[in-house]
């Protein structure tokens, strides 16, 4: 069965509670950012979550000091704040990093860019001045369309050989056919070979990779197509596939590492979650692709994190790790939150 979990299931995971989740999808703020504000770039993974994080700070914080968050997509360029240059806009990790490390500041030392959202964690060459700070539990799958020529299961020796281009055909990895893999990542760049180094060893991306955009399978190179393989972060489908939020997955299934389903039906919270490990009598998603998302922060001139970034996003206490509404957000948009002692604790 290439879907992990049965339509029937999924429908049962639909419940009343995705009548409060705002799901309108929204690729930038809708006004210009004043000075004051809080603003980050980066990955697509947590983009949508951002925007509910950034709605529910509002409510609960005076006006003028709100939270921003641009999408990966979008316009090519954007204004981060009021009185800053147009950036290119950062589609990613390795770019959301990137642009906050070499951030405009403002005359009166106000950063143009606040924070980065990242799913790759700290890359080898990394400011060590920059500080990644942990926030949600998220794992990455593999993906293929309905009547895909891939196997139910791959290993992750056989995600090594796909992406190293040494195995390029489907029956080189259990598939019936001898179609030729067409495997697609979603940028070349430091962040994402940390990532793949880190899930299935991989050393080097090979010439037979091609790359789209990430976590959406409505692309013509994708859609519909038997021997197209992706990655997405299992957060996202989740939102997507089963409650419907900003939903461009398409007809792709995530398939099973080494046997086991990235997701599960937790019958506890009545959700469709992540597979940590949470369900009883169901194995855990190899741990290896359990990864969390970061928020990633520079520090000001003296050295040191500003004090709202601080509030916000470090430490068991931050708003992001202890206020009930942000983390009933991470929930229902399809992530787990940290464990205490581990949520907010810089690296």
């Amino acid at each position: 069965m290439r879907k992990a979990i049965s339509i029937a299931m999924a429908a049962t995971a639909v419940t009343a509670l995705t009548a409060g989740i705002a799901t309108k999808a929204s690729a930038d703020p809708t006004h210009l950012p004043p000075e004051s504000s809080v603003v980050g770039v980066g990955n697509d993974a947590t983009e949508v979550l951002f925007d509910q994080l950034a709605r529910i700070y509002d409510q609960e914080h005076a006006p003028g000091h709100g939270l921003y968050s641009y999408w990966a997509t979008g316009s090519s360029t954007i204004t981060p704040k009021a009185g800053c240059q147009p950036i290119q806009r950062p589609n990613g990790s390795s770019p959301g990093v990137l642009a906050l490390v070499n951030r405009q500041v403002l005359p009166d030392g106000t950063p143009c860019v606040d924070f980065a959202r990242s799913l790759s964690p700290r890359t080898p060459n990394a400011p060590s001045s920059v500080v990644w700070s942990p926030f949600a539990l998220d794992a990455i799958a593999w993906a293929t369309n309905a009547g895909s020529n891939a196997p139910s299961s791959l290993t992750t020796d056989d995600l090594k050989a796909i992406i190293e281009c040494t195995a390029t055909r489907w029956d080189q990895v259990g598939g019936t056919s001898d179609d030729p893999i067409q495997v697609y990542l979603p940028a070349q760049g430091p962040g994402i070979l940390t990532l793949l180094n880190h899930m299935a060893g991989v050393t080097s991306i090979g010439s037979c990779v091609g790359y789209t955009q990430q976590d959406q399978g409505t692309d013509p190179e994708i859609a519909g197509n038997p021997n197209a393989l992706v990655f997405y972060t299992v957060g996202k489908y989740i939102a997507q596939a089963y409650e419907g939020i900003a939903d461009v997955h398409g007809d792709l299934a995530l398939g099973e590492v080494n046997g086991v389903s990235p997701v599960v039906f937790n019958p506890s919270s009545g959700r469709m979650e992540i597979n940590a490990g949470q369900v009883p009598g169901v194995s855990a998603y190899p741990s290896d692709f359990l990864l969390p998302e970061w928020v990633v922060l520079a520090p000001d001139p003296d050295g040191t994190i500003s004090p709202q970034l601080s509030r916000m996003f470090i430490g068991s206490n931050s708003w992001v790790c202890a206020d009930p509404r942000a983390q009933e957000a991470i929930k229902d948009y399809g992530y787990l939150p940290l464990p205490q002692g581990q949520c907010g604790q810089p690296s």
